[in-house]
């Protein structure tokens, strides 16, 4: 009987090894196993699948939820960690990783026919455990989500079914196992196997987070485009942490070891962190080596190296210089004349007070395609701070001239003018670029600037104007004691002797303490005749250590001996 029931079992095996098409059985090596980590402890394991590439493997993106690391286990028993994170799909559970390339692995070919309801397919189950079972499965239903081919099938799931690969009889990955259904236990469902071609990965994914994305501490991996690449390091280096940027400059290297940006962001990297300007040095060598346009890496370090000085937060090493700086800019000018570098040099003789040397440089800017209205204030700077204020001017009116008539836009180099002028001590062209400046804007709110225009009007004896605009000065900061001050100074010389009181008085109950509001309080009542008020405020003024107070008093006592 034994014998029987022995006999029985081989020749159900025979029968199921024969009902299992070869190809599928073949496929028992582009399977793995897959165990996740957190902080060295055994999170999670499963099965992973070779696709496409003997680097590349799917997996269910529930195994890996907050891994630091995770390693894959091959037919072999062979443990390659998880380098990458190369593309996550939260809806369909699943995550491709990479690892580096297992030599003896065929992946996984995808494929391509439809499936229909009825079709049988074969769930090939060999990861950690190595159990290498083939088991078929009827299609039930074929949906579409989100534009992939949605498998409902005839068995019941298990846990361990998680991520198997469902094959045709070519031995072609069809599908995915899926998460159960809740409630479910009579189907199981996949998800087409060409999902894997949308998990890529991108500039997006890749500054989403560089070590936690989708809820995984894994690293992400870069784009497979050079240009893509690029974008991903140079956005560590403006938005990420240190690390992200270091360990963004080395996948770049890895990928591309002889692209010319890898070396210069590690040289940039080298300066700005550990201001180890010798192996800095070595590597924007290695930079210029590589590089087809010397003159961006010339312009590179030139400017890693003016900002470190700027920062002054440098070491003492003789690269680290505004000199060594502008030799750098120069040797990049000397293979190209770059209206970028042209405008960085000038920018840089600007820091350095070089002002002479830098109108220059803006001068031929204001030839190129960055010719504008910024250029030509960016002279008249320069010549302000020589105190050359005619050539100041005349820039400053090309930069209005690159704005029509009407351009709002042109209001704030009006304005500049205004103040250049003003220092240059032409009052009444000062009062006419305010006005055109205040025209241009519909009106200002800034008590400031009614000051600015007041005082350019006293200066020009445009005294009506002038007490107009002090006023609107009080009006919109009527707790600015400067400006009652002014008024009543304006009031003073133009001898509205009550308004000027009424302003000071004013002037004295907000600012007790200052002595000059006594007296020019005192003043005022003393042109108009009342000497009792006016001996009152300076006395007061003369408490408070007002040095003029005390000589008027005394004429104020010769009158009234």
């Amino acid at each position: 009987m034994r014998l029987l029931i022995t006999l029985s079992a081989i020749l159900f095996s025979a029968f199921v090894a024969i009902a299992q098409p070869k190809a599928v059985k073949d496929r028992l090596s582009s399977v793995a196993g897959v165990v996740t980590y957190s902080k060295g402890t055994v999170k999670a394991n499963g099965t992973a699948l070779f696709v496409e590439k003997n680097s590349e493997l799917l997996a269910s993106a529930a195994l890996f939820a907050g891994a630091d690391s995770a390693v894959v286990v091959d037919n072999s028993g062979k443990a390659y960690p998880v380098k990458y994170i190369v593309g996550v799909d939260d809806i369909f559970d699943c995550v491709k990783i990479r690892i580096s390339p297992v030599k003896k692995v065929k992946p996984f070919i995808l494929s391509s026919p439809k499936v229909a309801v009825g079709d049988e397919l074969y769930m090939l189950a060999y990861g950690v455990k190595k159990n290498g079972k083939v088991e078929p499965v009827e299609v039930l239903a074929v949906d579409s989500v989100y534009s992939l081919a949605y498998y409902t099938l005839d068995k019941p799931m298990k846990e361990g079914y998680l991520s198997q690969p469902l094959l045709n009889s070519k031995g072609e990955l069809v599908a995915v196992m899926q998460p159960a259904a809740s409630g479910d236990t009579v189907k199981s469902y996949a998800v087409s196997a060409a999902l894997s071609s949308s998990l890529v990965p991108s500039t997006r994914n890749y500054g989403k987070g560089f070590y936690d994305y989708a809820g995984m501490k894994i690293r992400t991996a870069m784009p497979d485009t050079k240009k893509e690449a690029l974008s991903c390091m140079y956005m560590q280096a403006m938005m990420g942490d240190s690390l992200s940027w270091l360990n963004a400059i080395k996948d770049y290297m890895v990928a591309y070891p002889k692209s010319c940006e890898g070396y210069q962001s590690l040289a940039e990297y080298i300066a700005i962190f550990y201001r180890d300007m010798e192996q800095a040095d070595k590597a924007w060598d290695k930079a210029l080596s590589l590089a087809e346009n010397k003159a961006e890496i010339y312009f590179g370090k030139a400017k890693v190296l003016n900002e470190i000085v700027l920062s002054g937060d440098s070491v003492s090493h003789s690269m680290l210089s505004f000199d060594n700086a502008l030799e750098q800019i120069d040797k990049a000018l000397s293979i190209s004349r770059e209206s970028l570098y042209i405008n960085y040099k000038a920018d840089m003789l600007y820091n350095m007070r070089q002002y002479d040397k830098a109108v220059l440089c803006y001068e031929e800017l204001s030839a190129t395609d960055m010719r504008g209205a910024d250029v030509f204030a960016k002279i008249s700077q320069c010549y302000v701070l020589q105190n050359d204020y005619d050539k100041a001017i005349a820039a400053l009116d090309s930069a209005v001239a690159c704005y029509g008539v009407n351009d709002k836009n042109v209001a704030p180099y009006i304005l500049t003018r205004a103040v250049v002028k003003v220092s240059a001590e032409k009052y009444r062209e000062a009062v006419l670029d305010l006005n055109r400046y205040e025209e241009l804007m519909g009106g200002v709110t800034t008590a400031d600037f009614y000051y600015m225009r007041e005082q350019a009007e006293l200066n020009c004896k445009m005294f009506q104007q002038a007490l107009n605009d002090i006023e609107t000065a009080i009006d919109l900061a009527p707790g600015n004691v400067l400006y009652y001050v002014e008024k009543g100074m304006l009031c003073y010389r133009v001898k509205l002797f009550d308004e000027g009181i009424r302003t000071m008085t004013k002037a004295a109950e907000l600012a007790p303490e200052i002595a000059g509001t006594h007296y020019l309080l005192g003043m005022l009542y003393m042109q108009k005749g009342d000497n009792a008020k006016a001996k009152e405020s300076l006395e007061k003024a003369l408490s408070l250590g007002h040095a003029d107070a005390r000589v008027q008093l005394e004429k104020l006592e010769k009158q009234n001996p």
